[in-house]
């Protein structure tokens, strides 16, 4: 993932709900959303290269997502563990693993990865590990965003993302028909392509000021690279469901929704 707001423990109904992009070389070898064939039962995308995922959940409530810390002014690491595996390490951790418990794991080794920024959620509880420099953190109920700087770090994108899920949620009324409202409105600020004007506001990760322009907006249209797929997931007190819309080129509107829906029948 490169870009996610997510709302913690805001909604009466849904602990976690998840509204994000993932941004990546469409050439790329990618599965879609599905549900894996393992135990516990995981519902995630998978990258076909390494192995490993950037958003999933698990049938035991476990959710984890990842996105990159992007920094070229350091040096690149020479010999690292494909990022992908945070996630998946931990929707296939036992049961009485907990999110802390797996946080400082991480913690541990963070070394031996290129910088991440790692979520993990256990149904109890939400931690953080990673960033620049790496740092650990237990989350406070409340409105998140992260992209490919540190924890809630603001860019103008994650925050005008962040601020429009806000508003989302705070117009539309929490009845039974809230899920179904919010979902078209979501998934329309994640269309957004608007490119940031002011340049005084753009981060320097040292990529240079054009590469930092083309890669301010919320969906990233770049020829060969940009959004591969918008996830929204809501997290119920005895299941997820997730809807995710995937692109077959970057420059194009063109999509297709896929549904999945997991039953936290192994609690």
């Amino acid at each position: 993932m490169c870009l996610v707001v997510i709302a913690y423990r805001v909604h009466p109904e849904f602990p976690l709900v998840i509204v994000s992009n993932r941004d990546e070389f469409f050439e790329r070898p990618t599965e879609s959303l599905h549900l894996w064939d393992t135990s516990p039962k995981i519902i995630a995308g998978k990258d076909l290269k390494a192995g490993g995922t950037w958003l999933g959940v698990n049938s035991l409530g476990k959710v984890s997502f990842l996105t990159n810390v992007r920094n070229l002014r350091k040096p690149s690491h020479p010999h690292p563990i494909s990022r992908g595996n945070l996630v998946l390490d931990f929707l296939k951790s036992e049961r009485n693993v907990s999110s802390m418990d797996y946080r400082g794991k991480v913690q541990n080794q963070a070394n031996e990865y290129e910088g991440f920024n790692l979520f993990v959620y256990d149904g109890k509880e939400a931690n953080y590990v990673g960033g620049d420099p790496v740092q650990v953190l237990t989350l406070e109920p409340g409105f998140h965003a992260v992209s490919n700087a540190s924890w809630n770090t603001v860019w103008p994108k994650t925050a005008k993302l962040k601020s429009n899920v806000e508003q989302v949620f705070n117009s539309m009324p929490m009845n039974e028909n809230w899920r179904t409202l919010v979902t078209s409105e979501f998934f329309r600020l994640l269309a957004d392509v608007d490119l940031v004007k002011d340049d005084s506001l753009l981060p320097d990760t040292g990529i240079g000021l054009e590469k930092e322009r083309y890669l301010s907006s919320i969906r990233i249209r770049v020829p060969g690279y940009g959004t591969r797929a918008s996830t929204i997931l809501f997290y119920g007190k005895d299941g997820v469901e997730i809807v995710e819309r995937t692109f077959s080129d970057p420059l194009s509107n063109e999509f297709t929704e896929r549904r999945e829906v997991l039953e936290f029948n192994e609690f």
